[in-house]
């Protein structure tokens, strides 16, 4: 018999993708931004079509102030679901902050 994971025979009731993004979801509200990133990158491995799991590591990377990095997730996450207004709304602010970085950058 074949299973979702080789170290658990068990059956999952949600597949692990599901699972981490979830828990990246839940790390970004109690402030673990680290956690919710590693969760999120992983959720994108195991299925990169996933939208959940590609925004989430997009929110992490903009909560840790990794702006750049959040740009091109959110960008990945707006390609898959264009109409997400959700992901349109981080990409804008992580544009935002990304300027604001720049300039600060330029001046000091």
């Amino acid at each position: 018999t074949s299973s979702t994971s080789s170290d658990n025979p068990t059956k999952q009731l949600f597949p692990r993708h599901i699972v981490l993004s979830n828990r990246s979801a839940c790390f970004l509200k109690l402030g673990h931004h680290e956690k919710a990133l590693a969760d999120g990158i992983e959720a994108e491995k195991l299925d990169p079509t996933y939208v959940k799991g590609v925004f989430r590591k997009g929110l992490a990377l903009h909560a840790m102030g990794r702006y750049r990095e959040a740009l091109t997730s959110l960008s990945i996450a707006l390609k898959v679901e264009p109409k997400n207004k959700q992901i349109k709304q981080a990409l804008q602010f992580a544009e935002v902050r990304f300027q604001q970085e720049m300039r600060k950058r330029m001046e000091g």
